[in-house]
């Protein structure tokens, strides 16, 4: 680093903004200083403080400026400025931490491992709490060691603290080679993106990169899922459940739904209130009849016909496994998405998965009943299966049949395991099931009493 002469201290030069410091002493570059001199005298009147990479003397150039004599430009610059500082500061202290932790190693035990008094002996430095200064501890070491590219960009001011901790706590349940790539993926983008967006981003990374396990991991945050209650003062409490994402999302869709309703007939309570209160009246059956709510999702054709396991988006939520998605799509209503190779939005798509009122009346009205072999729930009751899935097989009554949740869920399963249901459907409507064994299974559509023949001549289509 090139060591320049510079002029005297704040007290010699007071109109100098830079003086203080200057006046310190610090050796910069040539290219440093002719920055800091666009400081003193921009030629524009706007002080782009962000010019200067973040550090101890860009806090001391900016701590010298008389903010109510700068413009609004130069004021927020100043602000971006000290953000950066502020995440320069937080890595810093993190690698005196780490480095603190690393002279506590238990060499008598796991040498991997910190003594178990280092966080007594930080908590008495910092003045914290055993238990935070523990954490403090935990989570230098993670930050420089398991996140170590996260690291390099809060010491350079692409992220901040809050960012830094969203890729920390989306990626703790994953390996450092994933972590390592989550990282290369989202960090050139972070700086744009507020804390919730990079959440999201983060979690598609994992899911795209991670394919391979997020079938497991799902299955065990699944096994967690439960209902709490807390005690609140004043005769209140809290109800609390841990849910599957589709499941949240839906219920709180549903109660949401009923409260619009239930606002539009001058109901004066708020929205919060009313979906507390349908939610209790729902447990109790006294909220009318039930409806399925609508959830969005958002995957690829390739996903929801089982090619792969590429990661879909559950609207309200994130990234959802590719198992979950298919669940959902099995009795969802949906309408194709066309994007490009970006991800960008391109075009609405003309087909829909779910058939048009007519149509669905068509079919109940064709079948009378469940199409799997021996099965006789009514058709009122079944769900209206694709018998080749969409979008391969177009919604339109030869592809279309009256399946109850039993066997809508026995063919949705096998569609994705060798040995299994299979089905094919004929141009008459027929439903040809093969079991797991080969043995062929043919149902008819139902058969109304017949007034003669049909008419040859007689090709109108059906009215939907």
């Amino acid at each position: 680093m090139q060591s320049v002469a510079v002029r005297g201290g704040a007290n010699a030069c007071p109109d100098n903004d830079i003086g203080p410091f200057i006046g310190h002493g610090y050796a910069i570059d040539g290219g440093l200083e002719a920055r800091l001199t666009m400081l003193a005298e921009p030629a524009d009147g706007v002080k782009d403080f962000t010019a200067v990479p973040p550090g101890g003397w860009l806090a001391d150039v900016i701590a010298a400026q008389p903010f109510e004599q700068l413009n609004d430009d130069s004021v927020l610059s100043a602000a971006v400025a000290l953000e950066k500082v502020a995440s320069w500061v937080t890595a810093l202290q993190a690698q005196a931490i780490s480095t603190f932790a690393d002279r506590r190693r238990n060499s008598d035990a796991d040498p991997e491992l910190t003594d178990e008094f280092a966080a007594d002996e930080l908590a008495t430095a910092l003045t914290l709490s055993p238990r935070t200064a523990a954490k403090r501890l935990e989570w230098a070491t993670e930050l420089t060691d398991r996140l170590a590219k996260t690291h390099a960009a809060l010491t350079t001011g692409q992220v901040t603290y809050a960012k830094a901790r969203v890729i920390a706590e989306e990626t703790a349940h994953v390996s450092e080679a994933v972590t390592t790539q989550v990282e290369e993926r989202v960090l050139p983008d972070a700086p744009d993106k507020t804390p919730g967006e990079l959440r999201r981003a983060v979690r598609r990374a994992v899911h795209a990169i991670d394919t391979a396990t997020a079938e497991e991991r799902a299955a065990i945050a699944r096994a967690d899922r439960r209902v709490s209650v807390t005690p609140l003062p004043d005769d209140m409490a809290e109800f609390r459940a841990i849910l599957p994402a589709p499941d949240a999302i839906g219920l709180h869709t549903r109660l949401t739904d009923l409260a619009r309703t239930a606002r539009t007939t001058g109901d004066d309570r708020t929205m919060d209130q009313i979906r507390a209160d349908v939610l209790a009246d729902l447990v109790r059956g006294a909220a009318g009849p039930t409806a399925r709510p609508l959830v969005r999702i958002v995957l690829t054709d390739t996903t929801l016909i089982g090619g792969d396991d590429g990661p879909a988006e559950l609207s309200g939520y994130g990234p959802i496994s590719a198992s979950a998605a298919r669940i959902i799509a099995a009795d969802g209503i949906w309408q194709a998405l066309r994007t490009d190779n970006a991800g960008a939005l391109t075009a609405v798509g003309r087909h829909r998965y779910h058939p048009s009122a007519a149509l669905a009346e068509f079919i109940r009205g064709r079948d009378h009943t469940c199409r799997f072999p021996g099965c006789a729930q009514p058709a009122y009751r079944c769900d209206i299966d694709h018998t080749t899935r969409f979008p391969v097989g177009e919604t339109e009554a030869n592809n279309l049949a009256c399946l109850c949740r039993h066997h809508h869920r026995l063919k949705t399963r096998d569609e994705h395991q060798d040995g299994g249901w299979s089905v094919h459907q004929t141009e008459r409507g027929a439903l040809v099931w093969t079991s797991p064994t080969n043995g062929i299974h043919v149902t008819e559509p139902h058969e109304y009493p017949s007034s003669g023949p049909p008419d040859p001549t007689n090709s109108d289509p059906p009215p939907f």
